[in-house]
């Protein structure tokens, strides 16, 4: 028996997909959109991957990509399912195009685990990592359920759509929340791994900018990046983490003061982020603890997880995170990264 993980945004494919996979024997992980497949799959490392393509937040050809990043999970094996991709992608082992006939589905299935490389000792797990895993694990399910909930409710005549918009923003939280906790276990466990790629660093910045810009239009958010392409070996995934971490404390503390502004420099020898708000700052007392795990900030809801998840992927890649800040003034976060 075998743990499979199933990933589409249809519920009525998913339902039937993990019928055939489980009466080939196999234990099912459910999954509707890219970004909830490869937090499961970091937290209970499948045996088998199978995804759609065109889904919500991450598609099924980034999560490809992402599942060959990481390090635990990049021998996995990939079954890439679309109705729009001719010939699949180099990153899945395997493509069925839409629609396909449930024998060749099973015939695919009993290749691919046969294939598939055997499941980590839980004893090689640290203490910590488990920790992290089985609380991330645990939300995935109440999680699903309430996403699911909400997107009913958008779609019909409600009195309220405000309410709607909140609470959709507070379950984004709680999904952030979910896999910094993960991240950061892994991280405490020693057991992140950097996959580096020698790529222009603007786009990632931009991206990320961008979909804090659509999430949160009441914020202003200005970028300021030089002409030329900005050239760095860096882990695209980890980074995008980082900047993600950064925006979003900009924008959560921020609470609205004035724009938030996005800088980007270079130099020979290093390449320099800054995110700056203008929010109500931070007390010489709150500085040290800024990146310092589980330093809950009851000012602005800080979970104390997100600035030091970015700080030590920072560190991984041998740059470093810092902050400049004064009460009622603002914060300056600062990502330095070298070049070398």
């Amino acid at each position: 028996m075998s743990l499979v993980l199933v990933a589409d945004d249809e519920p009525a494919v998913l339902e039937v997909l993990s019928q055939v996979v489980e009466d080939l024997g196999h234990d099912v992980l459910q999954a509707r959109d890219g970004e909830e497949a490869l937090g499961l799959a970091r937290a209970r490392r499948p045996q088998l991957v199978v995804t759609d393509h065109v889904m919500p937040r991450l598609s099924g050809v980034e999560l490809c990509r992402r599942l060959r990043g990481d390090a635990i999970l990049k021998n996995v094996p990939i079954i890439l399912l679309s109705a729009v991709l001719p010939q699949g992608a180099p990153e899945a082992s395997a493509f069925l195009h839409k629609p396909f006939e449930i024998t060749d589905f099973e015939s695919l299935i009993r290749q691919s685990l046969a294939q598939a490389p055997e499941q980590a000792s839980a004893a090689n797990v640290s203490p910590v990592e488990a920790l992290g895993h089985w609380v991330a694990q645990t939300l995935q399910g109440p999680l699903s359920a309430a996403r699911e909930q909400l997107q009913r409710l958008q779609v019909v005549p409600v009195g309220d759509r405000q309410a709607l918009e909140v609470l959709g923003a507070q379950l984004r939280s709680m999904e952030f929340l979910s896999r910094s906790l993960q991240e950061a276990a892994r991280l405490a466990a020693g057991s992140v791994t950097l996959q580096p790629v020698a790529e222009d660093l603007t786009p990632h910045l931009r991206r990320v900018v961008e979909t804090w810009v659509s999430q949160a239009p009441e914020v202003s958010i200005r970028m300021d990046v030089p002409a030329e392409p900005v050239g760095l070996r860096f882990d695209p995934e980890r980074i995008r983490q980082v900047f993600d971490s950064l925006l979003a404390n900009a924008v959560h503390h921020g609470k609205g003061r004035g724009e938030v502004q996005v800088e980007l420099t270079a130099s020979d020898a290093l390449v320099t982020v800054r995110v700056k708000d203008a929010g109500p700052g931070f007390s010489e007392q709150e500085l040290p603890r800024l990146f310092t795990p589980f330093q809950a900030r009851p000012t602005d809801g800080g979970t104390g997880l997100g600035l030091y998840v970015a700080s030590e992927l920072a560190r991984l890649h041998g740059g470093s995170l810092s902050v400049e800040s004064r009460l009622e003034k603002g914060s300056t976060f600062s990502l330095v990264l070298p070049r070398g």
